[in-house]
């Protein structure tokens, strides 16, 4: 028997609100002819900037009072890439909380068919000018909420 829950837990694993497809460059490449492992991390960032662009502080910076920090990011990588291929970078907000939150990460290979690499990015709001962190106005919680899980 099958419960609602499953359902649900099958569509929080394939709902991706954010998907930016990359052309792998041949200069992404290492002497070892795959994909250098400091180019996820840009992929990583391509689809971070995106999701700011779209809960509305990609236009925030250092002339703001407040906005947002990367405070950690990591990467599990599961399978080497290699030119040509066409990688999508996918990004969904997680584990909302007054002051900060995470951002999930997916990379997968055109070529491959797969999942090559997860992360995740955790974002906190700080006043740029102390340094301290600062709670998330109302409307970006609002906007994270249409890109999370």
């Amino acid at each position: 028997m099958t419960t609602g829950n499953a359902g649900e837990a099958d569509k929080e694993q394939d709902y991706w609100p954010i998907e930016i497809p990359i052309s792998v460059a041949w200069g992404d490449m290492d002497s070892l002819g795959h994909v250098n492992n400091t180019r996820f991390l840009r992929w990583f960032e391509d689809a971070r900037i995106e999701a700011f662009r779209r809960i509305g502080t990609l236009e925030l910076g250092p002339g703001s009072a407040s906005g947002p920090i990367l405070a950690r990011v990591e990467c599990v990588f599961r399978s080497p890439v290699r030119h040509p291929d066409v990688i999508t970078s996918r990004i969904r907000a997680t584990d909302l909380g007054t002051d900060r939150y995470t951002l999930e990460h997916q990379i997968l290979s055109q070529q491959q068919q797969q999942v090559v690499a997860l992360g995740t990015s955790r974002i906190i709001e700080v006043d740029y000018n102390t340094g301290q962190k600062v709670p998330l106005a109302a409307e970006i919680l609002a906007a994270l909420e249409e890109i999370s899980v």
